[in-house]
């Protein structure tokens, strides 16, 4: 149960772009580039082809802008093992769409286990962590509250249609790092709070302005230390 709603309309906005670095943080946390903690960023592969007895592909229309997977609908390719042992998406992979429209690049979800290998295209890259300095679930979620900040959209490369944000840009942004313990208290707290708010959109149809608001405000204060 919620016990404390926080208006989003009395909270100041933040300036779109701009660096959280210019925030203080609690004791034990510090400002680093989101480089530093990336063991592995590998993209994707492309393929065209088609076969309903093939690996499940990862596409954009599987990521939605709220940072959850997506299963209704997906596709299988042809893969060989040495493809698929390559590309399959493990417990605790992170994500990150870095070719979309200009509105779109930037999603970015946490990959928690399926019922059967998944693969994922080029027009994702998979980031994995050090789990002992890192939690999955914690850069998640600071990816995404950075694509509701539309960060993303600022910095990325833009063509026609199409948009990239290549890895040194996305490396060099500065993350705020807190110890291990408080990274996965975060998390949990995101979790919970972030159900009540499903529930409650189901409940309160008059209030979806409101409601759709209080994620993007509380991960603010999230990665602020303000939780």
């Amino acid at each position: 149960m919620i016990r404390k709603i926080i208006n989003p309309s009395s909270m100041p906005p933040e300036p779109i772009g701009s660096s959280l670095s210019e925030h203080s943080l609690p004791k034990g946390w510090k400002w680093i580039k989101l480089g530093e903690i990336i063991q592995e960023a590998l993209p994707g592969f492309a393929c065209g082809e088609r076969d309903p007895k093939g690996v499940i592909q990862l596409r954009m229309n599987n990521v939605n802008t709220g940072g959850n997977l997506v299963w209704d609908e997906f596709i299988r390719v042809p893969a060989e093992e040495n493809t698929i042992a390559r590309f399959q998406l493990m417990n605790g992979d992170v994500v990150f769409n870095n070719t979309n429209s200009v509105e779109l690049v930037g999603k970015s979800a946490l990959f928690q286990e399926y019922t059967e290998p998944v693969v994922y295209s080029n027009h994702f890259t998979r980031l994995r962590v050090d789990k002992d300095r890192v939690e999955p679930g914690f850069l998640a979620s600071w990816l995404v509250h950075q694509w509701k900040s539309r960060v993303f959209e600022n910095l990325c490369n833009r063509w026609i249609g199409q948009s990239a944000v290549k890895n040194d840009k996305l490396f060099d942004l500065d993350f705020p790092f807190p110890p291990l313990r408080e990274q996965v208290r975060i998390v949990a707290k995101l979790h919970d709070f972030l159900q009540n708010v499903a529930l409650a959109s189901h409940a309160s149809e008059k209030q979806t302005e409101f409601i759709n608001a209080l994620p993007q405000v509380f991960l603010g204060k999230a990665f602020k230390g303000e939780l």
